[in-house]
């Protein structure tokens, strides 16, 4: 028998506000280099057994209409509250017992297996699995308790940080920038030899956006992200065609005719 717990009121409350409210629940590009670990080994063993499409063709059996945003990922055309009745539904059929608002306080190692000390009683089980997810999102009921747990029964931890994040700036060049807050563009975003070319959103606090988010991940302090918002374009020879054949054009017209208005001011300005 199964019994998972869960200290929320609800379940997949993470599910729930994920893309929008609407859940990107798979990549169709998903593959094993898309995942940074430590065990390259698992990723591959993981994603073999089951695939992005076994879990398409799950969302397709529970009749849910999905539709593919940009490079494959995947939305419900509905809500995300679509995919957590599906798992719901997934886990009742295979008497999967689910315990919710069943916080866990203690675990020790029994000759058995383990005994639970949870808010509403004491459990016993053979085998243990810790999948708490990570300290993100707090207001979402998010702890470091499996960190705590891992720690107290020796187990390896690979330093926090954060991921998948907005980048802020300094108060000098926020104030600089301040004026950009909601311009998004296409862009190229790179750190080292990695690179994602995809949309990038200034902030009123920084930059955001898919591109700035992904590359968060690969960030690390002291490395140096490289941003062309206009990728594989000379903006220098941009500006002198367009000069040769309108005349004396302002080189913030030139640019605005590639880029939001108010970014093209600003790249005029500070380069004169």
């Amino acid at each position: 028998s199964v019994l998972i717990l869960d200290h929320a009121a609800a379940p997949g409350e993470k599910i729930r506000i994920s893309g929008g409210g609407r859940c990107n629940f798979t990549n169709i590009h998903a593959s094993p280099k898309n995942f940074l670990s430590g065990n390259s080994h698992f990723c591959i063993s993981a994603l073999s057994r089951y695939t992005q499409r076994d879990f398409i063709a799950l969302v397709e059996r529970h009749r849910i209409a999905y539709h593919e945003k940009t490079l494959g990922q995947l939305f419900c055309d509905g809500s995300a509250r679509q995919i957590i009745d599906m798992l719901v539904s997934e886990m009742q059929d295979r008497g999967v017992e689910l315990a919710l608002s069943a916080g866990v306080e203690d675990v020790r190692k029994t000759v058995e297996g383990f005994a639970l000390t949870l808010s509403t009683g004491l459990v016993t089980c053979q085998s243990l699995v810790v999948a708490c997810g990570g300290k993100s999102i707090p207001k979402m009921g998010a702890t470091g308790f499996g960190y705590e747990l891992a720690d107290r029964f020796g187990l390896a931890i690979v330093e926090t940080r954060p991921a998948l994040v907005p980048l802020t700036f300094d108060a000098n060049t926020l104030e600089r920038l301040a004026p950009l807050a909601g311009n998004a563009v296409d862009a190229e975003v790179a750190c080292g030899k990695t690179r994602f070319s995809e949309a990038m959103l200034f902030t009123h606090r920084g930059v955001s956006g898919p591109s700035i988010l992904q590359i968060s991940s690969y960030w690390r302090e002291g490395d140096e992200i490289r941003i062309a918002m206009l990728p594989g374009v000379d903006v220098a020879d941009l500006i002198r065609v367009a000069k040769r054949s309108n005349g004396r054009q302002a080189a913030q017209t030139v640019l605005a005719n590639h880029l939001p208005k108010r970014l093209a001011q600003s790249i005029a300005e500070r380069t004169g």
